[in-house]
């Protein structure tokens, strides 16, 4: 699984690229890793309360 998100995270960053091409890069960089920060995040509590339902 690893595997499959770092290649998408690459595929999401050149289509990234290619469509903000005129707007603010640094900005761009910091929504991308706040949303893929925060999906983390989410992903992770929904398995953490699947873990606890299954105990």
């Amino acid at each position: 699984m690893g595997m499959y998100r770092t290649i998408s995270y690459k595929v999401e960053d050149l289509f990234i690229k290619l469509l903000s091409k005129k707007q603010d890069s640094e900005m761009i960089k910091e929504k991308v890793a706040t949303y893929r920060i925060r999906n983390e995040e989410v992903r992770n509590q929904k398995k953490i309360n699947k873990k606890s339902k299954a105990v």
